[in-house]
């Protein structure tokens, strides 16, 4: 099987069908039966930029993941060239990542969530 070129992962959709697969997910989680449900996470493009200045850096990782509050989040890594987790100090951890200790790596947080600060349009 040929590598996939990292940088070539995801693609432009069409923007009724982006609108229409995420009002699919609103009616399946409706927030008034599920309060605790996100359907979205907002991230500033300083971050972004951030994690993709990375050395080595050809894509980023999103993972779900709970903080000490309980709350559902969003959290990004940048990604190498095979797909695996980046460090500044280690050029490549792969998914030993998640199990490092929380400063040996520069994952970004501090989102925006939806609910409650949901975009108009969607």
């Amino acid at each position: 099987m040929a590598k996939k070129n990292v940088r070539k992962i995801g693609k432009k959709m069409d923007k009724s069908e982006a609108k229409k697969w995420v009002k699919n997910y609103k009616k399946k989680y409706p927030h008034k039966e599920n309060p605790n449900v996100t359907y979205g996470w907002l991230f500033g493009d300083d971050i972004i930029e951030k994690l993709l200045k990375y050395d080595g850096c050809e894509g980023i990782w999103f993972f779900k993941g709970i903080n000490d509050e309980g709350e559902e989040r969003l959290v990004m890594f940048p990604a190498d060239a095979d797909g695996n987790v980046l460090d500044r100090k280690m050029k490549s951890l792969g998914a030993a990542a998640i199990n490092l200790r929380d400063d040996e790596f520069d994952p970004a947080d501090d989102s925006e969530r939806c609910p409650p600060n949901c975009p108009n349009g969607l």
